[in-house]
This record gives C-alpha cells, structure tokens and sequence, in this order.
C-alpha cells in the first residue's frame, strides 16, 4: 500500500506517521525534509519522498526542531542512506551527541528513580552521532530560502519552529499542536476531554511531561501568534488551514498568557 501524503500549502507536503507527522517541503526543484518522526521511520519517509520528489531525487537536508526521538529519531538512518546532512539548532546538540538529557519532568523524574549508571547509560544512549550536525537558527533554513526560523524554546531549549511568509505557512514542531493533548498551556475540562475522544482537531501547548520551561514554552506562544499564520501545521495533530486559524491562535496565546 503507498505511503499517503498531503500537500497542505504550496510544495508543503504532509507524511502522517505513527505517533508524528514529518514534512516534505520543496522550494523550486529542491526539497528539504522537517523532522523524521521515531527511530524505524525511515522506509516510510523514504517510500513518501520517492512518490513526492522522484526516485532519485534526495533533499538537500534533513532539518530538525529539536531532538526529542519522534521527531529525530529516524534522521541518522535517512541521513546515511541519501547521504545529506542532518541539522538541528545548535543549542539542541548536547542533548543529542550524549552530553546531557533534556532538564524535563519525565528526566526529573528518572534521575530520582534511576541509579546514576543508568541515567549516564541512558545520556549516552541519547547520541545521534557524527551524522547530525548543528545550524544557525538566526540566518535561513538550510535548504529553504523562502522560510524563515522561528525560535521557540521551552518545550526544548533550543526548539525551533519555521515559517513562510509569503503565504503564511507555519510549521510549529511540538511549540504549538493542533490535537488535544494535556499540556499545562491549554483548557482542561470537558470539552477538552471531549476533544480528545473523538480526536478533533484543536490547538494545545506542548506535552506536560516532557517539557522543559514552561514559561519560555508561554512566551513561545506569543511569538508565533504574531506571524498571523494561514496554516499550522504542528508535530502531532491533523495541520489546520483558513482565515480562522490567525484569530485561533492569537486567542489561545491570549488564555496562555493569562494562565503563564
């Protein structure tokens, strides 16, 4: 059965995974590919880039949001196998060449729980190896001359997000979602529980437990309501489109604010 894709915007195309989505997006005759979803992914995201982009056709970077491993988890495996660069932001790089593990509750937790030797097993075990590389948030996506980056951080310290401005295309790794998920940035209550069961489309902050600066995370928020974006399209959840989703998101940055 072929891999489905989505064009959600202009050369912007939509690979839903198991527990992620990752994005292939062209610019001209180039592609670059954003995020790579869990460590076993790559068959898929290769299978979606041959229907995508032809068969012989490699992009000219993998580019990550940040390091978390269903978003990087399949990046040194594709990276090898097209033999093209695999970038994170740079301060993301000691969580991902075994220097330290993300200062996050889930890792809080773990260091109380774990004896020492299993969380130095464990930072270790974090090493993505020579195949990831670090790249410069403030000038150009490596290989997407009509983007911008977009820093983000708090759901990671150094998350970034991306953004077009010529059509207002956004696409927010885990910063903003678009499905609901318990977040300390976001309703509770019924209908958020109502939401979540019948998996409705909604705009939700990054996963309590495994986010590391909640009012970095808050401020992030803001940032990105302010590009007015046409599109979102996040790390987890269906991507969302129309004149609705500026004054969406403005109105949830607003609530974030007032219960930062």
């Amino acid at each position: 059965m072929p891999v489905l894709t989505y064009e959600i915007a202009r050369g912007v195309h939509w690979l839903r995974l198991s527990g992620a989505n990752v994005y292939l997006v062209r610019s001209g005759d180039a592609w670059v590919l954003i995020d790579s979803g869990f460590p076993g992914s790559a068959a898929a995201i290769a299978e979606a880039a041959c229907e995508v982009c032809g068969p012989a056709r490699r992009p000219d970077a993998i580019v990550l949001t940040h390091g978390h491993p269903d978003h990087a988890g399949s990046a040194v495996a594709l990276a090898r196998a097209w033999d093209v660069p695999a970038l994170i932001p740079a301060s993301e790089m000691p969580f991902v060449d075994g220097t330290a593990l993300y200062p996050e509750p889930l890792v809080n937790f773990l260091r109380r729980a774990l004896p020492g030797r299993v969380i130095d097993a464990l930072t270790r075990r974090s090493a993505l190896g020579a195949a990831v590389g670090p790249f410069d948030p403030e000038v150009a996506p490596p290989g997407l001359p009509e983007w911008v980056c977009v820093p983000t951080p708090g759901h990671t310290p150094g998350h970034v997000a991306f953004f077009r401005p010529v059509d207002r295309t956004l696409i927010t790794g885990d910063a903003v979602l678009t499905l609901a998920w318990w977040s300390r940035l976001g309703d509770g209550g019924f209908d958020w529980l109502r939401d979540l069961a019948r998996c409705r489309p909604r705009l939700s902050g990054p996963p309590t437990i495994v986010t590391c600066d909640w009012r970095a995370a808050a401020a992030s928020v803001a940032a990105l309501s302010e590009l007015d974006p046409w599109a979102i399209a996040s790390g987890h959840g269906i991507p969302l489109a129309g004149a609705h989703v500026a004054p969406a998101l403005r109105e949830f940055a607003a609530h974030v604010g007032e219960s930062s």
